[in-house]
């Protein structure tokens, strides 16, 4: 995704993180702007899995004051669900696809394979979750969003955005349809899942843009991975991209207050209010480090 007609052009890259993470990445965002520093004011935003949820909600015409506060409801007062989540078990099924597989996009196919066999909530139930995250359940002609996802039959990686004629809803759910744990989303009859099986942050996107600024819910996303894997790139690779292409790149990730309010459970709805005061408080603290950067 070049930008050769602005070289001032900014970027913003939400990563995958589950729901914790999204209230992570909306605390951060709020934080900043409390202190000054609107950085939804990219031209481009790239949004992953969580990412894509809370891209899909920045560039509504929803406050992130609003957004941040809808956070910090009480989880029976929201369409939310708590669902069950193993992460040992996870990384085991994910492993068993890598390891059985020649290449990084077979090894995604398997896991969409496993993925189509697993019960999980209907994709009804999943939806209504969806509808009720998004302020806007329409496509921003004045930002350009760009949502990542995975064919789950052919694992190869997808991107949607507003001319891919596919609806921002059915874009948001695929790209945060956690394999095994939610239903892949059907798209003009193919299923998809999640984006981060792809990458985390699918930060390669920003290639041509003067600055990128990219949210990484959870560290380990940022960890180089040894050995076969389903990504079809590192965020190591990703940031060797961007900087061979003249950017100026800037990462966060939680910091220690901010990991233990998100604890071990990325998706432990119980979690999502301290994530998001977590997050609010490591962007205050962060917000003149990326005033510098990104003004």
């Amino acid at each position: 995704m070049m930008n050769a007609n602005n070289e001032s052009g900014k970027a913003l890259v939400l990563s995958g993180g589950g729901i914790t993470g999204i209230a992570w990445e909306l605390g951060i965002l709020r934080g900043l702007e409390e202190c000054g520093v609107d950085v939804t004011d990219a031209n481009l935003i790239i949004g992953t899995s969580a990412g894509s949820i809370v891209g899909a909600q920045i560039v509504s015409d929803t406050s992130l004051e609003e957004l941040y506060k809808l956070q910090l409801i009480p989880i029976e007062e929201s369409k939310e669900r708590q669902v069950q989540f193993n992460r040992t078990e996870f990384q085991k099924i994910m492993a068993a696809a890598i390891m059985s597989s020649p290449d990084s996009q077979t090894a995604r196919a398997r896991i969409g394979e496993a993925s189509l066999a697993s019960t999980t909530m209907t994709e009804e139930e999943r939806q209504k979750i969806i509808d009720s995250r998004l302020p806007n359940h329409e496509w921003n002609q004045k930002k350009k969003l760009i949502i990542n996802a995975v064919n789950a039959s052919t694992g190869k990686w997808v991107t949607f955005e507003e001319n891919s004629n596919v609806s921002l809803v059915q874009a948001v759910a695929a790209s945060s349809a956690v394999p095994g744990i939610y239903p892949p989303t059907r798209i003009n009859g193919e299923y998809y899942i999640d984006g981060s099986m792809s990458s985390g942050t699918n930060a390669d996107l920003a290639k041509g843009y003067n600055k990128v600024l990219i949210l990484v819910a959870e560290a380990n996303m940022t960890h180089t991975v040894m050995g076969p894997t389903m990504h079809r790139i590192s965020f190591n690779e990703e940031l060797k991209i961007l900087k061979k292409s003249r950017a100026k790149v800037k990462v966060i990730i939680p910091d220690e207050n901010s990991l233990k309010a998100k604890g071990k459970n990325p998706l432990d709805v119980n979690s999502r209010a301290a994530s998001a005061k977590a997050g609010l408080k490591q962007g205050k603290i962060l917000a003149e480090e990326v005033n510098l950067f990104w003004k």
